[in-house]
């Protein structure tokens, strides 16, 4: 679900995590290499944007931000064809799947995994996103990761905080792909409650960066005609929703949308990783 060319994402690997009051850092100076190791894969089994909602008007000005979750979920349960195949299944791979507090490598990948209740997993077509990943076991106000300051507007469920034993990776600006959407985001970081090699982990945070820019060139099709992204969130061009506290953001001096996805994580059987 996460893509990006390899070089790119290797070369911004390389930079650590932006530290944040009360958030972890990854530190790669004692990182090991990208040499080849064991694999540890899960399916991302669940993807919903807790910050910020999304808005359509229809005479009201309409909050459709479970109708879009909804819709995510059920790409993400899809089997159309009945081949016994998911039709998505994005990849969280740690190599080594270790909690040992040094950085290690981290993919974000598509795969191909049949409809088990355990997937089997092989990879994808496209390469894999590498990044650092660390382990941290902390304790509050400490988190993995979280919401920034003033960029959030109070909605229920909100925004994950994973905290206790926990991992977070490395920043880099990637693509996130949502069904047939490509949304390009900034300073992109995931963090997660320590992950079980087998069963799932909820709880998982997503965190990045869409300019105003991007959103006012990407165009939705919401079943009434194409409207542009921008114009489904909080201030943005043209959009309904106006007046709600923290709707825009801002980062690098770009106006836009800190984006906060929640997500499950799926332990599978995995070969050729």
């Amino acid at each position: 679900m996460v893509t990006r060319c390899v070089a790119c994402a290797l070369a911004a690997s390389l930079l650590a995590t932006f530290a944040r009051a009360d958030e972890v850092r990854v530190d790669v100076l004692f990182s090991d290499s990208f040499d080849p190791v064991a694999a540890t894969v899960w399916r991302i089994g669940a993807f919903e944007l807790r910050d910020p909602h999304v808005y359509y008007s229809l005479g009201l000005c309409l909050d459709v931000t479970d109708q879009l979750n909804a819709s995510l979920q059920q790409q993400l349960d899809a089997d159309a064809n009945g081949d016994g195949i998911y039709d998505a299944s994005p990849l969280a791979i740690m190599k080594p799947y270790a909690d040992d507090g040094a950085a290690h490598l981290f993919e974000s990948a598509d795969g191909t995994c049949t409809t088990d209740a355990t997937p089997q997993c092989t990879p994808g077509a496209l390469p894999a996103v590498p990044r650092w990943y660390q382990a941290f076991d902390v304790t509050s106000p400490t988190v993995c990761l979280g919401a920034l300051p003033n960029t959030t507007s109070g909605y229920t469920p909100p925004v994950p905080a994973p905290a206790g034993l926990c991992f977070a990776t490395t920043a880099l600006d990637t693509t996130l792909t949502l069904g047939t959407l490509a949304i390009p985001l900034w300073d992109t970081e995931l963090a997660a409650p320590w992950p079980e090699a087998s069963g799932s982990t909820s709880g998982g945070l997503m965190r990045g960066f869409l300019r105003q820019a991007d959103a006012d060139e990407i165009t939705v099709d919401v079943g009434t005609g194409p409207v542009t992204l921008s114009s489904l969130l909080p201030g943005g061009t043209g959009s309904c929703a106006t007046g709600i506290a923290h709707g825009l953001d801002s980062d690098r001096n770009e106006s836009g949308w800190w984006m906060y996805l929640e997500y499950r994580l799926d332990a599978v059987s995995a070969t050729g990783f």
